[in-house]
């Protein structure tokens, strides 16, 4: 039975906000410490969802909070108009913790991949008048804007909006002979688009060897590599980037998400000739990269380059997945464990909704995505005893729910 407090803030929400997202999950988070979350009545949650992978610090991390306030204390926001100190210093540290080039900051993920778009429209026309199209795949999230939302390939993203943003060439993620059939069609391709693990699509993990061969073909056919790590980036997956566990080097990268721990910043890192291409004018934004968000970036940059923090996340992720292994062996409940680092999806034998109410009522937070792909995506720097509590809950939840769905099925 939900608190009155909570009743008031559910009637308040449909009186004053679009419901967009639906009817909310029945918890108003108030504060955070560490991998843990209190609500209106301040009860405990154990966080292993870090905001769709988003507070990669966890809350309320000291290190960061100071580097915050100290920020907010001197200044927050001018105009790119003008030097920022605070810019130059996360573009080094993007630089530094990825491959040499130069970085433009914006808001948010979406606007980190629909700048890729018109950089790599304005590339490909410089080379002909005929080279604007991009090759994006299946079962891929970009973003909610026209440009990103044309580049994701799933008709859901598209529908009711009437006609999409042309010139996206969608293929098989994963299909080798289907990417090369698209590049051997198609001669005008300015980029190719790509997650390596699809987080929104149910954590697709990219093939070697299919990666291999679009950035093979993409150097043979002067085409652009774009690698969208919005949610795979800033350590999610045990390295800095994910892209450094395949050998490569993409052409443009995109970031947010956990590259704020909270704060809202996106990114495109480029090789540095393609800079020219964005010369004055042509693209920009007014919040993008102010103060506040590129101290937040950098507080996070600085974190993610101590060997000691990488080597927590593998840790982290070598429990979680030793558990889910046993889990999986006492059920067929699950169907299968994929991912990488702590970016984890597991996916089960029937649609998850439920599931995740049923963790939020023993103080769980988790999410379900791709309808039956629960993900565990928990603060990077989770304490173990959160871990191994919010692990003991996940197994419960899990067998119990394993019992159930046999015993309707018998």
């Amino acid at each position: 039975m939900n608190s009155s407090k909570l009743n008031k803030l559910i009637n308040e929400d449909k009186e004053y906000l679009f419901q967009n997202y639906g009817d909310r999950l029945p918890a108003a988070f108030i504060r955070g410490d560490g991998s843990y979350l209190y609500d209106q009545d301040n009860k405990r949650y154990i966080d292993l969802f870090s905001g769709i992978a988003v507070s990669s610090l966890g809350h309320a991390n000291k290190a960061f909070l100071k580097a915050l306030h100290g920020q907010v204390d001197r200044i927050i926001h001018t105009s790119n108009w003008f030097l920022n100190p605070e810019q130059i210093e996360a573009a080094k540290l993007v630089s530094e913790t990825s491959f040499p080039g130069k970085t433009l900051f914006v808001n948010r993920g979406t606007e980190a991949n629909e700048a890729p778009i018109k950089l790599a429209r304005r590339f490909g026309l410089s080379v002909s008048p005929k080279k604007y199209k991009i090759v994006t795949f299946t079962g891929s999230f970009h973003g909610r804007t026209f440009g990103a939302m044309s580049a994701t390939a799933q008709e859901k993203i598209h529908k009711g909006f009437g006609p999409i943003v042309p010139g996206f060439i969608y293929c098989e993620y994963n299909n080798r002979k289907a990417f090369k059939k698209v590049m051997k069609k198609h001669k005008h391709i300015a980029a190719v688009m790509l997650e390596l693990i699809q987080g929104e699509g149910g954590i697709n993990v990219a093939d070697q060897d299919f990666v291999r061969d679009i950035f093979e073909q993409c150097n043979q056919n002067g085409v652009l590599t774009i690698v969208d790590e919005v949610q795979t980036g800033i350590a999610r997956t045990g390295r800095a980037y994910v892209h450094q566990h395949y050998g490569i080097t993409p052409d443009i990268l995109t970031l947010a998400k956990g590259l704020g721990a909270g704060v809202a910043v996106g990114a495109l890192h480029a090789k540095s000739f393609l800079s020219e291409h964005f010369p004055r004018g042509v693209h920009g934004t007014t919040f993008g990269g102010n103060h506040l968000a590129c101290a937040a970036a950098a507080a996070v940059l600085k974190e993610i380059k101590k060997k000691p923090f990488l080597t927590g996340v593998i840790n982290s992720s070598e429990y979680i997945n030793s558990r889910l292994k046993k889990i999986k062996q006492r059920t067929s409940y699950i169907r299968g464990i994929r991912g990488m680092g702590l970016l984890i999806g597991v996916e089960i034998a029937e649609p998850g909704a439920q599931f995740v109410r049923e963790a939020l009522e023993e103080k769980l937070v988790i999410n379900c995505t791709a309808d039956n792909i629960i993900r565990i995506m928990p603060p990077l720097n989770i304490e173990m005893k959160a871990l191994e509590e919010g692990m003991d809950i996940f197994e419960r939840l899990i067998l119990a729910r394993g019992e159930k769905y046999e015993n309707t099925r018998n």
